[in-house]
């Protein structure tokens, strides 16, 4: 990128690769400017210091891991909570696994996911509830499908394309209320 004026989106956007990547030790000036191929004075033109740079990946990392989903999935055509649990189960997201580990032992950082955790779960119950979940049920099912998602991204097991079908099916069925045929 030598040559090329850089503004904040360029930076936090590298911070996020490097975070993804390396996890948030990755998160330093030098480090970053080096792999942007400019000096870290660019870093200081843009950011007053570290904790405001961190500040935006986070708000970054809240509109890829929140925000952007919910408008996709609001958007969508058809049974919204299975085109949310094929979106979230579809993809491994390493940043998610990085922003997480980032939490343990950074306050900032613990702040943004347990926001955007109950942003999700509110999001879920809401969905569970057009889906003909009962209210009493939605909270519950929700936190479920949620630790389930984090599950997913924190294991090291990868499902082949059918087994992951199937999984995300079994999902969309565990989700929904039961349905009672008996008299």
């Amino acid at each position: 990128m030598s040559g090329e004026r850089l503004g904040p989106a360029e930076w936090v956007n590298a911070g996020l690769r490097a975070l993804a990547r390396s996890g948030f030790t990755a998160l330093k000036a030098d480090a970053l400017a080096k792999s942007l191929g400019v000096s870290r004075g660019s870093f200081y033109w843009h950011f007053a210091d570290v904790g405001a740079f961190h500040a935006a990946v986070l708000r970054r990392w809240r509109e890829i891991a929140l925000e952007n989903i919910i408008a996709e999935i609001d958007s969508a055509t058809g049974d919204r909570l299975e085109a949310l649990i094929r979106r979230s189960f579809s993809a491994r997201s390493n940043l998610e696994v990085a922003v997480r580990a980032w939490a343990f032992g950074d306050a900032e950082a613990r702040a943004a996911v347990d926001s955007v955790d109950a942003e999700r779960v509110r999001y879920l119950r809401k969905l569970l509830i057009e889906a003909g979940v009962d209210t009493a049920h939605a909270e519950t099912h929700a936190l479920i499908l949620n630790w389930a998602y984090l599950g997913y991204n924190l294991s090291s097991r990868r499902p082949e394309a059918d087994e992951l079908r199937s999984i995300i099916e079994d999902l969309s069925q565990l989700a929904r209320p039961l349905r009672r045929d008996s008299p």
